[in-house]
């Protein structure tokens, strides 16, 4: 292992955004080495600010043995001491690189469980625990027949997407076999990787969502950081258009939260690293799990936690990854909350007026736009359409809401119609 604060972390692709440019921001100015391993380079803009503080390579990433390869050739030249990723997609990719040449990571078996909602299906009942109805439907005959035998309404969604990306509640037979056949057609996801075809079926889960934000040191031994409310679309989308952390559902809901997460990462086996577990309280009184996500989680709750309670997950994850001793005992216990901005109809971003009026507001932290002016938009169908977001904390939870809320208010966004193209 090399010295403290003068490892090498290799990263196998990232997210595009948020915690995975922070996190080769932050190794960079650590003095930290950094090996950054791609299939399309131009997907990071941050890449191109940063090419003379680390190194680049482009390889066919999502090929397994190609890249655990790669990985030992460089292990070879200049000891690797940590493979990583921000992407959902690459998770698995990584946790097999990590086995095969013995870095710190999630066990292969439970990232590939994880990454798959309808394997994750399979392990919560397998452990008698809760869960919605479900099947796996894999061809447009068994849609039909499927079609005519579930309870209406019902859930579509293919099992190893992110980001909600085609998670549909469907309301009758038409609409189910429609967007059976959108899902069952896509061939490929947003990076390249080749899709089965196979679509998800679930009954509906309703009540209010939460998400558990945990962090486990190894197996059977998992820190619980705290529960997020999430604020949700209008069906049938089910985006995140915010979150409260902590969350105030009270101690009984909140304890059953908990619970039902350590439960479930039980079940898979779960044995490293955080996890963003999401959790519908049913109006019967059962906290059911709706997805186990073996990451870090996204729509800047990491952010939320540590303006509510100085614990700095991010951290927590790279130091976890080279073999250091983390921190996780909160420093403050204040209140912190996020909306995102979406475009209220199709056409290219012309101007969010107000950014700087709301910047001045009391107990705001972040104002943020993810999208350039000038860029195509659209009401978001998932995570990645949001346009940006308000941050606000403090020690009284409702004034931080009223101020997140007011904050969101006051943003004016602007969206012209796209010119039309000449024939």
């Amino acid at each position: 292992m090399s010295s403290p604060g003068n490892e090498h972390f290799v990263f196998i692709e990232s997210n595009t955004t948020g915690t995975g440019r922070l996190a080769v921001e932050r190794l960079l100015r650590d003095g930290r080495t950094v090996t950054f391993l791609a299939r399309q380079p131009k997907k990071y803009p941050f890449l191109a600010e940063l090419a003379d503080a680390l190194t680049l390579e482009v390889l066919e990433t999502n090929d397994t043995a190609a890249v655990a390869a790669r990985v030992g050739e460089i292990h070879r030249h200049r000891r690797v001491d940590v493979v990583l990723t921000f992407s959902e997609y690459y998770i698995a990719t990584v946790a097999e690189v990590a086995a095969r040449y013995g870095f710190r990571y999630l066990d292969p078996a439970v990232a590939r469980c994880c990454r798959n909602k309808h394997a994750t299906r399979e392990a919560l009942r397998a452990a008698g625990l809760p869960t919605p109805e479900f099947r796996i439907v894999s061809s447009p005959e068994e849609a039909r027949r499927v079609s005519r035998e579930v309870t209406y309404p019902c859930v579509l969604k293919p099992p190893t997407e992110s980001s909600s990306a085609g998670v549909r509640q469907i309301r009758d037979a038409a609409g189910f076999l429609e967007h059976f056949l959108t899902l069952h057609g896509q061939r490929e996801n947003a990076r390249g990787q080749p899709m089965t075809g196979e679509v998800l079926v679930e009954s509906l889960l309703t009540g209010p969502e939460v998400s558990v934000e945990t962090v486990t040191l190894a197996a059977g031994v998992t820190r619980i950081v705290g529960v997020t409310r999430k604020y949700l679309s209008e069906p049938p989308l089910f985006v995140e258009l915010g979150h409260d952390f902590p969350g105030d559902h009270g101690a009984e809901l909140t304890a059953r939260s908990e619970q039902a997460t350590l439960d479930a990462l039980h079940a898979v086996g779960y044995d490293f690293g955080p996890a963003h577990t999401e959790i519908r309280l049913t109006p019967d009184g059962e906290a059911v799990v709706v997805e186990i996500n073996p990451r870090l989680a996204g729509g800047m709750i990491p952010e939320l936690v540590f303006y509510a309670t100085g614990i700095d997950l991010l951290a927590v994850l790279l130091e976890q990854l080279a073999g250091h001793q983390v921190d996780l005992e909160p420093r403050r216990q204040e209140f912190a909350a996020i909306r995102f901005l979406t475009a209220p109809r199709r056409g290219r971003l012309a101007a969010v007026a107000g950014i700087e009026e709301v910047r001045r507001l009391p107990l705001m932290r972040e104002v943020s736009l993810n999208r350039k002016i000038g860029s195509e938009v659209g009401p978001a169908e998932e995570a990645t359409g949001r346009l940006g977001q308000v941050i606000a904390s403090g020690p009284d939870r409702r004034r931080v809401i009223a101020a997140v809320e007011q904050g969101r208010a006051r943003l004016r966004i602007e969206v012209e119609a796209l010119s039309e193209v000449a024939a």
